[in-house]
């Protein structure tokens, strides 16, 4: 696979070549970015966004003065960019939701790649048991094959999240705005053809994005969201590892990833570990409301530790 942005070194002598691959792409994010701004207020490119849209013009520039350090703008501005695209957790293309505020001892617990019928009927059995809530974000292409699976799920008094129409996991952060929005509106469209809402919830496959992503998701009122814990349980066999894992992350306000589907004999006893200790700590399983995603100043964050 290729990444999006060639990681490419120009010397003087090849630079007009090498700018003229690097912003046939830059045109593009360009484009995109000033047409969305146009349609929605909701989104504003970051400082980094426009970094590494103007990087390759800096770069051509400073070379053209004869200035041979102009490289290092266009080395940081790749090293940028593939960094903010692998890493998850990072904000630099817009934001992504990884906590919430609340002032109570509270955890959001997120399932995603179902609906599944050899998981999720189990998995609604266990949040009722212990009365939790949940939020499943949804692969498109499963909620139509098991459509009574998504209404069970919304009956259940739990919501659902856009995880994508195919979840292309591999190739999902090197997409371009074509295939980024066929993905998005695919959902949408499975999720309208079921008779359902559609959610206010995206969240990327394996939390890759990249600068294309967040205009799509601001113009059709989308949040991104990543998450505080998570335990790679779709690559372990170990249910117990799986919940210390998780745990170690756990404060108010954390949001947990996990999922379903993969490997029931794993994932089933799991879940019932880390809702029984969850529990046992006096943590309630909730559904935050959008306000809820707003920054706080610290002085108004409580986190416990009991």
């Amino acid at each position: 696979m290729r990444p999006a942005l060639p990681l490419i070194i120009p010397t003087p002598d090849y630079a007009h070549a090498s700018e003229r691959r690097t912003l046939k792409v830059q045109r593009r994010l360009l484009l995109a970015i000033a047409a969305v701004s146009l349609i929605s207020v909701r989104f504003r490119p970051t400082a980094t966004m426009w970094f590494i849209v103007l990087a390759p013009f800096l770069t051509f520039y400073v070379l053209s003065a004869g200035w041979l350090w102009g490289l290092y703008i266009l080395f940081v501005s790749h090293l940028l960019l593939a960094a903010v695209t692998l890493v998850p957790s990072l904000q630099g293309f817009g934001p992504v939701l990884t906590k919430y505020w609340t002032t109570t001892k509270t955890v959001w617990l997120t399932i995603d790649d179902g609906p599944d019928p050899g998981t999720t009927p189990q998995v609604l059995a266990l949040l009722k048991k212990y009365r939790a809530r949940a939020t499943f974000f949804l692969i498109g292409a499963k909620a139509a094959r098991y459509p009574e699976l998504t209404r069970m799920i919304l009956e259940a008094g739990h919501t659902i999240g856009n995880h994508t129409q195919t979840h292309p996991r591999f190739s999902f952060w090197r997409f371009g705005p074509r295939a980024l929005v066929r993905e998005i509106d695919g959902f949408e469209a499975t999720i309208s053809s079921i008779g359902l809402a559609v959610p206010i919830w995206f969240r990327a496959p394996a939390g890759f994005k990249n600068p294309f992503l967040h205009p799509i998701l601001a113009a059709r009122g989308l949040q991104l969201v990543g998450w505080t814990a998570r335990a790679f349980d779709t690559q372990s066999d170990n249910s117990s590892q799986i919940v210390e894992r998780i745990k170690r992350s756990i404060v108010s306000g954390a949001i947990i990833l996990f999922h379903e589907g993969h490997q029931p004999t794993v994932c089933l006893p799991a879940l019932e570990q880390l809702l029984q200790e969850l529990t046992a700590e006096n943590f309630t399983l909730i559904l935050p409301q959008p306000r809820e995603m707003l920054p706080r100043r610290r002085s108004e964050q409580r986190k416990f530790s009991d």
